[in-house]
């Protein structure tokens, strides 16, 4: 028993302090970034006109935007895990709101998202997270939009120069200090009540296209093939 108490403490400890550690380096590469938002007005409307909104993005770009929406409020969606709980240390360090959700179906799962959903406006999670497939939407973040009546919102990241962790099933983009990054939002869209199966897999391809595209502009405009001049460089 003491043995079990001082493990689960250590490991909690040990989370606290990685959350933390993380944090902080994500807050430092964001101070030398050379940071271009694209289509934020679709973030700020969303933001004051307090309508309930999904932020989705791929796994794989997840975690430069810790520190670029740092300021807003959000809870983020992660599995519970080690990982999952090391991201939710990570979100406590920038503000926000977290959520560990269990990674299969059911009704302990279900009880969690109603209880959370019921208490925030603005959700964000990996649309393909946590174990993929790559870049396949989960039908579980269209079900979320569908009987909540949140509003998703695309979001894509590109950058000049990267790390690309290509051993992992998301080929993970690390964007390296001192790079131009581009946090790209395309336009809200509202997913009907009610869908059926059918619909529901439809809508979460149709989703998939909207962030690969996003993505791909994003990556364009850090890489200087856009015109820049409709976004906002910080």
């Amino acid at each position: 028993m003491i043995e079990d108490t001082f493990s689960g403490g250590f490991a909690m400890r040990l989370i606290q302090v990685k959350g933390a550690l993380m944090a902080r380096v994500l807050r430092w590469q964001r101070q030398t970034w050379q940071v271009h938002f694209a289509g934020r007005e679709h973030l700020d409307r969303l933001c004051g006109t307090k309508r309930r909104f999904l932020v989705c993005f791929w796994h794989g770009n997840y975690v430069p935007i810790f520190s670029l929406l740092e300021g807003y409020e959000a809870c983020v969606l992660s599995s519970q895990s080690m990982r999952g709980s090391v991201i939710a240390e990570i979100c406590e360090n920038f503000g926000y709101k977290s959520a560990l959700i269990p990674d299969r179906p059911g009704r302990g799962s279900l009880k969690c998202m109603v209880e959370v959903l019921s208490e925030v406006h603005a959700v964000a999670t990996a649309a393909d997270g946590p174990l993929g497939p790559r870049h396949r939407v989960k039908n579980g973040v269209i079900r979320l939009a569908s009987n909540f009546d949140f509003e998703l919102l695309p979001v894509a990241v590109g950058s000049r120069k990267k790390i690309v962790l290509h051993k992992r099933w998301d080929r993970m983009e690390l964007p390296l200090p001192f790079t131009r990054v581009c946090l790209a939002f395309g336009t809200p869209l509202k997913v009907p009540p009610k869908l059926r199966k059918g619909q529901i897999r439809e809508w979460a391809d149709h989703l998939a296209d909207v962030i690969t595209t996003l993505g791909d502009e994003a990556q364009k405009r850090a890489d200087g093939y856009l015109d820049n001049d409709r976004g906002k460089i910080v």
